[in-house]
């Protein structure tokens, strides 16, 4: 007997590009409204950059998640209680698929099959093309691609001689193979602290190159998961809760200046920290050497760089190997550059951080960085991405008109009054302390703004006021 799902026109579905955590919330919120789809993944199976079968995955196997448990799920779903407190990459990418598995998502996916292109062709009309050499027209897409696709690296990396390998974050497999080596490892954030340590188990030196100073804090406050003390601290402490947070975080690990990396550069609440339980130990051990920014290259590959702070002068230093923890840029090979427009400040014009002005068949999920967790950031986007669609395809509504008439305008004019509770001395660090957060690490480029080649790279926003806004909008559709 014929499938049904097969003799449905492709003309009437939305393709789902990517089957990474955005992509399964799309495909599970479009089979909840009846709304068919194709979802299509380069890899053989879901997961997305969890899926350690990838060859182009940022992740690497000993990674550490930087959230708990508890705060690395859908709602609608628990972590199993046998697994660790901090996943592994397998262990997210094992519970990916049993997400898949649990909404019946693999009956609409296609594995192994990448999206060449995807160009509109007015409203609810969209030619794609597939590695695979079919052309397809779909009603609507969901680009759920991530933001690790284009590996941003700085304009003097081009000048690093072939003696010198030079590699991505993206590409770092872990340290295998570095004992005797000299590593320089370029960057100021998670995914800089995380390849360092991780560098330092096995390389001979390793240097940490960093341009801002950043706050590091623990995974565990006491016995306890951060992000689990951030959600039952109640909001009592007004004012002080910079402070505070500030010295439960320095007894706790120490200050970063005072084991040798730069002085943050703002405070603990307002900076884009490191989470990370070693890189401070490893540091004040001599196991890692902070270096200040590259500042040039020599023929022979000697770097100059300067020291843990500018007045230490220039120091010449010869890798053996550069590790580039330095973002990546906005956009999508699949996407041209026309059908999502840039702000004035180059950032992509998306409402809500998902879709595009004007278009109620296209939305773009997961392409801002939040401090706090990202999951239930997609979760709201695909939904809100389902509901918009759904009401497309039947026709006229006033939800639909209310949606556009919010998109046309001003995003802060979107009430905010859904924001989560919980600012507490605890549940404001629970936001650095990463919260929910289901993302591999962050980089400097993650971090918003330019690194070294003025390159537009991944926006940061705040977590709590885009979710607030999420939901708000949301119910329009309720």
């Amino acid at each position: 007997m014929p499938d049904l799902h097969d003799q449905i026109s492709t003309r009437d579905k939305v393709l789902i590009i990517g089957a990474g955590p955005a992509g399964l919330a799309a495909a599970a919120a479009l089979k909840a409204l009846e709304v068919p789809f194709d979802l299509v993944d380069r890899a053989k199976h879901v997961g997305g950059i969890w899926n350690e079968e990838r060859e182009d995955t940022p992740v690497w196997p000993a990674l550490e998640m930087i959230s708990s448990r508890e705060f690395t799920q859908y709602e609608d779903m628990l972590q199993p209680v046998s697994f660790p407190e901090f996943l592994s990459p397998g262990h997210m990418a094992k519970y990916l698929r049993a997400y898949a598995a649990r909404h019946q998502l693999t009956d609409d996916f296609r594995p192994g099959v990448a999206v060449r292109s995807a160009r509109p062709f007015g409203e609810g009309v969209w030619q794609v093309e597939l590695s695979t050499g079919e052309i397809m027209i779909y009603r609507a897409v969901i680009s759920a691609h991530g933001i690790s696709q284009r590996p941003h690296r700085p304009d003097w990396a081009a000048d690093v001689p072939k003696s010198v390998r030079v590699i991505h974050s993206s590409q770092w497999e872990g340290p295998d193979g570095l004992e005797g080596q000299r590593v320089l490892v370029v960057g100021s954030g998670q995914s800089a602290a995380d390849i360092s340590v991780d560098a330092a188990r096995r390389a001979l030196e390793v240097r940490w190159s960093m341009r801002t100073g950043h706050w590091v804090v623990p995974r565990r406050i006491g016995r306890v998961p951060g992000d689990v003390a951030a959600s039952r601290e109640p909001s009592m402490l007004g004012g002080l809760n910079a402070k505070i947070a500030e010295a439960v975080v320095t007894r706790s690990v120490g200050h970063p200046a005072d084991a040798g990396l730069p002085r943050p550069a703002a405070p603990l609440l307002e900076d884009s920290v490191i989470i990370s339980d070693e890189v401070l130990d490893r540091v004040r051990e001599g196991r890692i050497t902070p270096a200040g920014e590259v500042t040039g290259i020599d023929a022979d590959g000697t770097l100059t760089h300067l020291g843990p702070e500018s007045h230490a002068g220039h120091i010449r230093y010869a890798p053996d190997l550069i590790v580039l923890a330095t973002g990546y840029e906005v956009g999508a090979d699949h996407l041209s550059e026309e059908i999502v427009p840039r702000t004035a400040s180059g950032e992509p014009d998306l409402f809500l951080g998902a879709f595009p002005r004007g278009r109620d068949d296209f939305a773009v999920l997961g392409q801002q960085r939040v401090a706090g967790g990202v999951l239930p950031v997609l979760v709201e986007q695909a939904d809100l991405a389902a509901y918009m669609m759904a009401a497309a395809r039947g026709g006229d509504s006033p939800a639909l008109r209310q949606f556009q008439r919010l998109r046309a305008g001003s995003e802060s004019a979107v009430p905010t009054a859904a924001a989560p509770a919980g600012g507490g001395a605890l549940g404001r660090l629970g936001g650095v302390l990463g919260t929910n957060r289901v993302t591999a690490r962050s980089t400097p480029g993650d971090r918003g703004g330019t690194d070294g080649a003025g390159e537009d790279l991944v926006p940061s926003v705040d977590r709590d006021t885009l979710l607030a806004r999420l939901r708000s909008v949301r119910e329009l559709f309720d």
